[in-house]
């Protein structure tokens, strides 16, 4: 495996690492209120929208993984998706 497949892979893994954790989160919001420390509609809110920046903001850097390696000759796509 050459470097920039398992950069590629590294940073793929991170952001759909930070995807999850996101989803998590708020998972825990909507369905397990008592998973969160403080039971205040405003830390509920709070931590929602930091969970939900965390999501676009994980979501977004994956697209523009996957975009960039689509539109780049530096990498052999088959193995990347293998």
């Amino acid at each position: 495996m050459k470097h920039q497949e398992r950069l590629y892979n590294a940073l793929k893994s991170e952001c759909e690492a930070k995807v999850n954790e996101a989803l998590l989160t708020l998972d825990m919001c909507f369905l397990k209120g008592t998973a969160i420390g403080e039971h205040t509609s405003e830390h509920f809110l709070e931590e929602a929208s930091k969970a939900l920046n965390k999501l676009s903001s994980a979501q977004g850097n994956l697209d523009t993984l996957e975009s960039y390696v689509e539109g780049s000759s530096m990498f052999n796509k088959k193995q990347l998706n293998d």
